[in-house]
C-alpha cells in the first residue's frame, strides 16, 4: 500500500466520525478449545484494505465512494491508523453533494492530525482496465479522484492511494486510479482481521445499507395500535403530574417517569422485551426533558446495551413525531459506542419523524463532520448528575 502499513482500530464509522475506544472481547468459555490467534491488526496492501471495508462500515457497500482518513500512529514510525471512514452514493450525487463530501473530508483532515487519505470506488458498472482500454467509467472515476486530490492539496494532505472495484468479494479484481497502474485480487473479506475483531465483539456486518435501514424501520402493525395506548398513557401521566404539583414536589413526576423507563431496561436485562403498552408508557415518559437528558447517562454504564435495545424497540413501534425522540436516543447510543452506520440511519429516522428535532440535528451534524464519540461523554456525565439530583444512581447494577 502506497501509504505504508495501516493499523486499524476495531471501530471505524460509516459517516464522518472517528473510532471510539476498543472494547475487549468477552472471555472464552473454560471448556473452549485453544483460543483463536489474535488477528494481525495491520493491513499491508490495497486488497487487504478493500476486504476490510465491509467490517469498517458495518455493511457491504455498492456504488459508493469510500474515503479513509489516516492519522499518525503514536510510537509507530512510518505507520498510520485509520481515523475516519466516510461513504457516499455514486449514483447521481451531483456536484453540490460531491463538493460537500470533499469539504467534510478536508475539514476532518484540518481539525485532526491527518497524514494522508485513501479512496475506494465500488461500481458494478465499471470494467477492469486492460492494455488497450482503460475500462468502462474510468474517466468518471478518475475525474472524481482528481477533484478529491485537488481539494486535499489545498489542505496539504496527500491522497496516498485510490482504487476501484466492481464489488467487494473474494477473488474479484481491484485496480489503481492514482499513480502507477496496479492490479490485484481481493482476499476473502470474511477472513479480514478487521472482520475477525468485529465478529468477536458481536457486531453484525449486513449485506447492504438497505438491511441496516430495515433494522430501524417501523413495524406498521405495532405503530397502528399506538395512538390509543399513547392517549391512555398520557392521561395517567397527567394525573401523576397533577399529583406532584399539588404536593409541591415538582421532581416527583420526573422521578416516577424515569423509574418507568428504568424498569423496562431492567426487564430487558432479565430477558423480557416490553409489551406495546409498556412502550407507550416509556414514550410518554420521554416527553419530560429532564428524563430524556438523564437517559444520555446510560451509555457510560452496565445498562447501555439494554437501553439501546429499548430505544430500538421504540423506534420501530412509535408513530411520528414521537418516534423522533426514540430514534435520536438510538442514534446517540450507537454513535457513542462507535457504530456510525447505525447512528446515521437512526438519526435519519429521527429527522424524518421531526425535522426540527434539535438534538437529532446536532448529533447528525457531529456525525457528518467528524466529531469524536468521546465528546458525547459530556452529555452522559450531565445525565448522571441530573439523575443523582433526583436520587437515582445510574451506575448501580439495578437501575
Amino acid at each position: 500500500m502506497e501509504a505504508g502499513a495501516v493499523t486499524v482500530p476495531p471501530r471505524t464509522l460509516d459517516r464522518m466520525t472517528t473510532p471510539a475506544e476498543p472494547t475487549p472481547p468477552e472471555p472464552l468459555p473454560a471448556d473452549c478449545a485453544d483460543p483463536p490467534p489474535e488477528p494481525d491488526p495491520h493491513l499491508r496492501d490495497p486488497g487487504e484494505l478493500i476486504a476490510a471495508v465491509p467490517a469498517m462500515l458495518g455493511f457491504v457497500p455498492a456504488r459508493s465512494l469510500v474515503i479513509t482518513v489516516l492519522r499518525a500512529e503514536p510510537g509507530e514510525s512510518g505507520k498510520a491508523a485509520i481515523d475516519v471512514v466516510a461513504r457516499m452514493d455514486l449514483d447521481n450525487p451531483g456536484r453540490v453533494a460531491t463538493g460537500e463530501l470533499l469539504d467534510r473530508v478536508a475539514g476532518v483532515c484540518v481539525r485532526g492530525t491527518a497524514v494522508a487519505v485513501l479512496a475506494l470506488i465500488i461500481d458494478d458498472r465499471a470494467t477492469t482496465p486492460v492494455e488497450r482500454h482503460r475500462g468502462v467509467r474510468s474517466r468518471k472515476h478518475r475525474d472524481l479522484i482528481g477533484a478529491l486530490e485537488h481539494r486535499l492539496d489545498a489542505e496539504e494532505v496527500p491522497l496516498a492511494g485510490a482504487w476501484a472495484v466492481r464489488a467487494i468479494a473474494v477473488d474479484l479484481p481491484w485496480w489503481s486510479l492514482l499513480g502507477p497502474a496496479r492490479r490485484g485480487t481481493q482476499p476473502d473479506p470474511s477472513t479480514s482481521p478487521v472482520t475477525f475483531k468485529h465478529v468477536l465483539e458481536g457486531r453484525p456486518i449486513r449485506g447492504s445499507r438497505d438491511e441496516l435501514i430495515e433494522s430501524v424501520a417501523v413495524n406498521a402493525v405495532v405503530r397502528d395500535k399506538m395512538p390509543a395506548l399513547l392517549a391512555a398513557a398520557t392521561e395517567v401521566a397527567a394525573d401523576r403530574l397533577a399529583h406532584a404539583v399539588s404536593r409541591g414536589e415538582p421532581n416527583f413526576y420526573s422521578r416516577a417517569a424515569l423509574r418507568i423507563v428504568l424498569t423496562q431496561i431492567a426487564s430487558i436485562e432479565a430477558g423480557t422485551l416490553p409489551a406495546i403498552a409498556d412502550l407507550a408508557e416509556v414514550a410518554v415518559a420521554l416527553r419530560d426533558r429532564t428524563v430524556r437528558d438523564i437517559l444520555f447517562g446510560l451509555i457510560l454504564g452496565v445498562h447501555a446495551d439494554a437501553a439501546e435495545t429499548l430505544w430500538l424497540e421504540l423506534t420501530r413501534a412509535l408513530p411520528d413525531p414521537e418516534r423522533a425522540e426514540a430514534a435520536m436516543l438510538l442514534g446517540y447510543a450507537a454513535y457513542a459506542r462507535g457504530d456510525g452506520p447505525l447512528a446515521g440511519v437512526a438519526l435519519e429516522a429521527a429527522l424524518a419523524a421531526d425535522e426540527s428535532h434539535r438534538m437529532a440535528n446536532l448529533l447528525d451534524l457531529g456525525l457528518q463532520t467528524g466529531m469524536h464519540p468521546d465528546r458525547l461523554r459530556r452529555l452522559a456525565e450531565a445525565g448522571r448528575e441530573a439523575a443523582a439530583d433526583l436520587g437515582v444512581d445510574l451506575r448501580s447494577e439495578h437501575p
